[in-house]
């Protein structure tokens, strides 16, 4: 009786130890990613109390406290970068989003031959930013662009300066965004309409429901986990979006197109006032947070 308890309760014992030194050989690598993570984060926020020039180093910096962090107040390029990065992001989301969607019900019974087609609908998230953007400067372009081509087909005589003109440039960039991130929010809700259960559609069509009913009733609702979790992937990866704009406009013309990345970049590698750009990237670091605490929290409460 003895000997056989000792037997079965050994393996359990092993387990534990095996853990523990699991756990002991994570630390190395949490304390790697932690200084990794850390560290930039740390030595930004200690820059941005700094009047610090790039080229002068850390010889030539001089504390000046707040002032960093004041002046955000009276930069009218810092408002207006805030606001296109908001634009851009919200834009880029939902209409993503939205397009996403639609692909994804489009598709969802398709069989047999027709399956290929939603792999030919994924094939824009494949494609370098950089060869997306050179492909919508083509699309785009004032005197030999396609789109314009089409306009002048049906009439518009005009040729539109999609990416020259302020009211134009911002809307184009972001739409080319969009045509690139849609097949992401194709792939989340194809995979979320499969954990819709097959008993509740059947019941439905018993009923009589409509195909708008089971959308707006049924499938929405099994939607919307995935939807704030790819919304929130998104507005992370569009917060940081940089080779886009910048391979189509540069951040112009006139800050039409400026976010708040490009704004940092331009502080810190043309005019060199790094403690500034530090001091928007700390601000920027805590609209990331803020947003990403929403998210997470509302995704909890759904859960629950």
């Amino acid at each position: 009786m003895t000997a056989s308890t000792a037997v079965r309760r050994r393996p359990a014992g092993v387990g534990r130890r095996l853990r523990r030194w699991l756990d002991w050989m994570a630390i190395p690598t949490i304390v790697i990613l932690a200084v990794v993570i850390a560290y930039p984060i740390i030595e930004a926020i200690r820059v941005s109390f700094f009047d610090y020039n790039l080229l002068a180093g850390e010889a030539g910096a001089e504390f000046n406290g707040i002032e960093n962090y004041s002046k955000l107040a009276t930069d009218p390029v810092f408002w207006e970068s805030l606001k296109n990065t908001v634009i851009f992001t919200g834009g880029s989301v939902v209409g993503g989003g939205m397009l996403g969607l639609v692909m994804a019900l489009a598709t969802e019974n398709l069989g047999g031959a027709w399956r290929w087609l939603r792999g030919v609908l994924l094939t824009p998230w494949a494609i370098p930013v950089i060869v997306v953007s050179f492909l919508f400067r083509y699309v785009f372009d004032q005197d030999s662009g396609i789109l314009n081509a089409l306009l002048a087909r049906v009439g518009v005589a005009d040729a539109v300066p999609w990416l020259t003109a302020p009211e134009w440039a911002l809307a184009s960039v972001t739409a080319a965004n969009i045509w690139s991130q849609a097949p992401f929010f194709l792939l989340i809700f194809t995979a979320a309409l499969g954990s819709v259960p097959t008993e509740v559609i059947e019941a439905a069509r018993i009923d009589r429901a409509s195909v708008w009913s089971m959308i707006v009733q049924i499938k929405l609702s099994y939607l919307r986990g995935a939807a704030l979790v790819g919304a929130l992937i998104m507005t992370i990866q569009n917060f940081n979006n940089f080779p886009l704009i910048w391979s189509m406009t540069e951040g112009g013309p006139a800050y039409s197109t400026t976010t708040l990345l490009i704004y940092v970049y331009r502080l810190a590698f043309t005019t060199y006032d790094l403690g500034y750009a530090s001091a928007i990237g700390v601000i920027w670091l805590v609209l990331l947070l803020f947003l990403a605490g929403l998210f997470v929290r509302t995704l909890r409460g759904d859960r629950a």
